[in-house]
């Protein structure tokens, strides 16, 4: 594989990773509820959907071919995303008090 369309993937996992975060974080109260199998079903389909996308673009941008580290930078996007998400939403809440 080529260097520019690997370069372009771990991008586009990167930016992917934090788009799930950002969707993660707004569809939480309805991903989560007092019963758990509407829990598991939710978070089956939203998941589902969520990577197949995901696959989607890999499959257009590098023919499908899915490397480990894609996966990886997936994560830290996710991860960075969500360490931020979590100190606006403390800076947030001291603002509204």
């Amino acid at each position: 594989m080529e260097l520019s369309i690997q370069i372009k993937s771990l991008v586009m996992s990167f930016l992917y990773g934090i788009f799930y975060s950002v969707n993660y974080n707004l569809f939480y109260n309805l991903l989560f509820t007092k019963y758990k199998f509407i829990n598991v079903i939710t978070n089956f389909f939203f998941n589902t959907i969520i990577f197949g996308i995901y696959f989607l673009l890999l499959y257009i941008i590098n023919h499908g071919v899915i490397h480990f580290y894609f996966l990886i930078v997936f994560f830290i996007g996710f991860v960075i995303y969500n360490k931020i998400f979590v100190k606006l939403q403390v800076k947030w809440h001291k603002i509204k008090v």
